[in-house]
């Protein structure tokens, strides 16, 4: 996870991690930044044309008469169809790294906090913050999140990096610990 308060330099590392798969001058700067060059950057695209996507991962039991979710086609996605196929086609493409920033995403599509849960128990879409781990496990695929608003995302990283001002740091053991108070 990147973390930090608005305005702190979140999206700004990120976009540096995404410009990393591009080949470097010496002396440039972009030689610090260095990325795989399978990672993917991952966004919701209202509107995006989808056809044939296997999205069921994420989406299922759609309240569509005649849904196939196993290979969903659309003219009209929604943010969070357009990011379930943006992530499906990334597997499909044999990414290494998925980089998804919140502020570009959508927010269904991130996580459900449990008052949602609660009240909305018939849910269609099974949100990224479930299926990262997994992604992990059965893929080897990575993945990179900028958050500054969902605390439920303490729960899952190996890694945490706090921006403030700019100013990177470790901020994992903060991390689990106020995932443990909370859990």
């Amino acid at each position: 996870l990147i973390v930090g308060g608005g305005y702190h330099g979140k999206s700004t590392m990120l976009r540096a991690i995404m410009c990393g798969v591009y080949n470097k001058i010496l002396g440039d700067g972009r030689e610090f930044c260095v990325t795989d060059i399978g990672a993917v950057s991952v966004r919701a695209e209202d509107g995006r044309y989808v056809n044939n996507t296997n999205v069921s991962a994420f989406i299922s039991n759609l309240p569509i008469v005649g849904s196939n979710t196993t290979m969903f086609s659309t003219r009209e996605a929604s943010g969070s169809t357009s990011q379930a196929a943006n992530v499906a086609e990334s597997i499909e493409m044999k990414a290494t790294a998925l980089l998804v920033d919140e502020d570009v995403s959508a927010a269904n599509f991130m996580s459900r906090d449990g008052k949602m849960r609660a009240l909305v128990m018939d849910e269609s879409i099974t949100p990224l913050i479930y299926r990262v781990n997994g992604l992990y496990s059965k893929y080897g695929i990575s993945s990179i999140v900028v958050v500054g608003g969902v605390g439920d995302w303490l729960d899952v990283p190996n890694a945490v990096i706090k921006l403030d001002r700019y100013v990177a740091s470790d901020a994992l053991a903060k991390a689990q610990s106020i995932s443990r108070q909370f859990s």
